[in-house]
């Protein structure tokens, strides 16, 4: 991540604060000035408006997915760490979570935003196929001919849209709760290509009754 001033950072985390909790659309960047206790003219010395801010925090935002997406194409996962690695790609989601429920509107507002929102989709699909590709090397799942590149779209599919079709269907929820079903629809989109005998049926049964 780039060198910033303190007062940068600050702005910076002020406002992925509030657009994460009040929603981007619902706040100036008078708003952010206000509750960190500077002048619209101070704020406005160190970043043009709010979509410049935005622009920023993607930056941020896009550097560190990137780097959680490709662990898997470069070193390939054991079983055991699968399940760990879907919580960290939720977390880091759930920490930008204002870009994942406002999408169409940035981009609308934002154009250079669409290109990267694009690549980030398409690095969270090769991803996918990596994780079950490894699985599936293992003996662990079976696929027919152009299944598993079907399953990776879908499993990108919900990485992006999880948390919209939750606010919809379910409203508001705590970060663990969303986190957690997150995690537990990607296992219940896994479980039909599991190699039976192996019990991974019973353990996401488990899970559906402990998280969900």
């Amino acid at each position: 991540m780039v060198e910033r001033s303190a007062t940068k950072t600050k702005i910076l985390a002020t406002a992925l604060e509030l657009f994460n909790n009040e929603g981007e659309s619902s706040i100036s960047s008078v708003d952010i000035a206000s509750v960190m206790g500077i002048s619209p003219g101070n704020l406005y010395y160190h970043y043009k408006g709010k979509d410049e801010i935005i622009v920023q925090l993607f930056a941020d935002f896009e550097e560190e997915i990137r780097l959680v997406l490709s662990a898997p194409i470069n070193a390939p996962l054991s079983i055991e760490d699968n399940w760990v690695y879907l919580y960290i790609i939720f977390e880091e989601i759930f920490d930008f979570r204002f870009f994942y429920r406002n999408q169409a509107e940035l981009i609308g507002r934002i154009p250079e935003l669409q290109t990267k929102f694009a690549n980030i989709l398409a690095l969270k699909e090769r991803t996918a196929y990596s994780l079950l590709s490894k699985l599936h090397k293992d003996g662990h799942l079976t696929f027919d001919e152009g299944e598993k590149k079907a399953l990776s779209g879908r499993i990108a599919q919900h990485f992006t849209f999880w948390l919209q079709y939750h606010d919809l269907r379910f409203g508001t929820a705590p970060p663990k709760s969303l986190i957690d079903q997150g995690v537990f629809m990607t296992l219940v989109q896994i479980t039909p290509y599991w190699k039976e005998g192996e019990g991974y049926a019973h353990l996401l049964q488990e899970f559906a009754e402990d998280k969900v």
